[in-house]
């Protein structure tokens, strides 16, 4: 049985004890700050969003998403000067790995509501019976992130072999990016069945972009974990900071942007007014028609 490793200060001067960092460099103070502004501000636009449009589950995804996110990149921010923290490391990998799940979600449900106001015929299967498979498919996925980063950070810290832990985290981080993959192909269904009424409104449109966008960042992103972390937690693209910020945090920040800046729930609502006044407005020409057709017919 190995021996845990010799303890280190959390805040350890880390021109000592550089070869003994976890991440395999010292994280940037100015990333981190800057990530960490860029999040929160999504995470406060998100719950005022929630509140404004009423799409709680859906802004509830989207705000937790965001406010992982936003602890994962405190949590870096905090490392450039507590880099020999276990607990600050565990923390910032467990949310930055899970927080993207959380908006996925988000996006599933936006989707869900756009089949709703197309039509059940542009979705090769019932909307709720999708809405149902995704979300279990994703709990899954989640559960074994989570249950794979407590076995992986547990052996770090006891000095044993991170991978089973790893191994558990891997298969959850495959299985979600199988999962956004399969969604994206679901898109390419229901988006070109239902071109003609896209096109024919600027909210529907406006939200089907940032779904498209969102679900291609975090897919990307996506790819870019599970290679990182199939090569070990001392992997090349693990130990490199550059490819954290160009391939975990650029991809997010954008699919977190599109999403507050066109918001999915404010304009489907939108689209749902406008469909519920032209509603309205057949009734009424069908109700003042009526009559008009029956003393007609009298008269005749």
């Amino acid at each position: 049985m190995s021996t845990p490793p010799p303890y280190i200060p959390p805040c350890a001067s880390y021109e000592k004890y550089a070869l003994a960092s976890s991440y395999g460099y010292r994280p940037s103070l100015g990333v981190g700050i800057f990530f960490s502004i860029c999040f929160g501000l999504y995470t406060f636009a998100n719950i005022y969003q929630t509140f404004r449009t009423r799409c709680w589950w859906m802004g509830l995804f989207f705000s937790c998403g965001a406010g992982l996110e936003l602890l994962g990149w405190i949590g870096r921010t905090v490392a450039h000067t507590c880099t020999f923290s276990d607990e600050i490391n565990t923390m910032q990998i467990a949310t930055l790995i899970m927080g993207p799940a959380y908006t996925q979600s988000g996006v599933y449900i936006a989707l869900w509501m756009i089949v709703k106001i197309l039509g059940r015929e542009v979705s090769p299967v019932p909307p709720k019976l999708y809405l149902l498979v995704i979300f279990s498919v994703d709990c899954v996925c989640l559960s074994l992130q989570a249950i794979g980063g407590g076995l992986a950070g547990a052996a770090f810290d006891q000095g044993t072999s991170t991978a089973p832990g790893t191994t558990v985290m891997v298969v959850g981080i495959i299985a979600q990016l199988v999962s956004g993959m399969i969604f994206a192909g679901f898109l390419c269904i229901v988006f070109p069945r239902g071109a003609s009424q896209i096109k024919a409104n600027r909210s529907l449109l406006l939200s089907c972009i940032a779904i498209v966008i969102s679900t291609t960042m975090m897919n990307l992103r996506g790819f870019y974990r599970s290679i990182e972390l199939c090569q070990g937690w001392r992997g090349p693209l693990i130990t490199q900071q550059g490819y954290v910020i160009g391939l975990d945090a650029a991809p997010m920040l954008i699919a977190m942007g599109v999403l507050a800046v066109l918001n999915p729930g404010m304009l489907l609502r939108r689209v749902e007014k406008e469909q519920l006044v032209e509603g309205k407005a057949g009734r009424g020409d069908v109700e003042k028609g009526s009559p008009m057709r029956l003393d007609s017919e009298v008269k005749a």
